[in-house]
């Protein structure tokens, strides 16, 4: 089974694995780490290093995360080359999570990726109230 790690700004990365799991589940191989206020860059780096090696990573690992160019892809991006299947998205929401998770059986680790984005994309919505039509009188 392949490998889904979180890592966001603070306590985000919990918080949607527990939302997702309340839908879908307890999902196993799957681990996170917050980046703590005034973390470092190598502190968090290790974080994920020791947690990382907690996961059974043979079938690959889908690094999610929530901001592209923040402190934690960041450091997700220099841990990329110790993996051999690795798959890194940045902009982790609840249907994004749920499709990783429920997906990672049946797809390879770059399919699980471009089905996991798009998904991702489709759960943000904006909803629009319905006009009431007006009666005119004439």
């Amino acid at each position: 089974m392949k490998a889904i790690f979180v890592c966001t700004h603070g306590n985000a990365a919990k918080e949607l694995i527990q939302s997702a799991e309340m839908i879908c589940g307890k999902q196993e191989n799957t681990s996170f780490v917050p980046f703590e206020v005034n973390e470092s860059a190598e502190n968090l780096q290790g974080k994920i290093v020791a947690e990382l090696a907690k996961l059974d990573v043979t079938e690959g690992v889908l690094f999610l995360t929530d901001l592209k160019g923040g402190t934690p892809f960041n450091v997700l991006v220099r841990l990329l080359e110790n993996f051999t299947e690795v798959e890194l998205l940045a902009g982790v929401n609840i249907p994004l999570l749920l499709e990783a998770f429920l997906s990672r059986e049946m797809l390879t680790l770059k399919d699980l990726a471009s089905q996991v984005a798009e998904t991702g994309r489709l759960g943000i919505y904006e909803y629009a109230m319905p006009v009431e039509e007006i009666e005119e009188d004439f």
